[in-house]
C-alpha cells in the first residue's frame, strides 16, 4: 500500500537573449545619442572644451554598450554581466567628470573675472 510519491520533473527555461523589445528600445536609445551628439540642445553645451564633449561621447560609448549587451545571445554570459557594470560605472563617471570639469571651468572663469575687474 505504500506508494512512492511522484516526482515532477521541472522543465528548465534557458534565456537564449534579450527580447525583442529590450532589442528595440536599446537601438532607441543608440539612435537619441547619435542625435543628442550633433544637436545643440545639450545638458552641457558643446561650447565648453572638453566638458561639452564629454557627455555626448558619454552617452554614445553608453548606449552602444547597451546595443552589445542586449544582442548579445547568451545573457547569463560573464561578458553580458562585464558590459553591464561597464556601462554604469561609465555612467558614473561621466556624471563625475563633466561636474569635477565643468566646475573647475567656472571656477576659472570666476577667477580671471574677478582678476579682471
Amino acid at each position: 500500500m505504500d506508494k512512492e510519491p511522484e516526482v515532477v520533473e521541472a522543465e528548465v527555461v534557458e534565456q537564449k537573449g534579450a527580447s525583442d523589445f529590450q532589442k528595440a528600445l536599446a537601438v532607441f536609445f543608440v539612435i537619441f545619442s547619435m542625435l543628442y551628439a550633433v544637436s545643440p540642445i545639450d545638458l552641457v553645451f558643446d561650447t565648453m572644451p572638453v566638458v561639452g564633449w564629454l557627455d555626448d561621447l558619454g552617452f554614445l560609448i553608453t548606449a552602444t554598450l547597451n546595443v552589445v549587451q542586449q544582442f548579445t545571445k547568451d545573457q547569463n554570459s560573464s561578458m553580458v554581466k562585464i558590459l553591464k557594470y561597464t556601462k554604469w560605472l561609465l555612467v558614473v563617471a561621466t556624471i563625475i567628470a563633466a561636474l569635477l570639469l565643468g566646475g573647475l571651468l567656472v571656477s576659472l572663469g570666476l577667477l580671471i573675472a574677478y582678476a579682471v575687474g
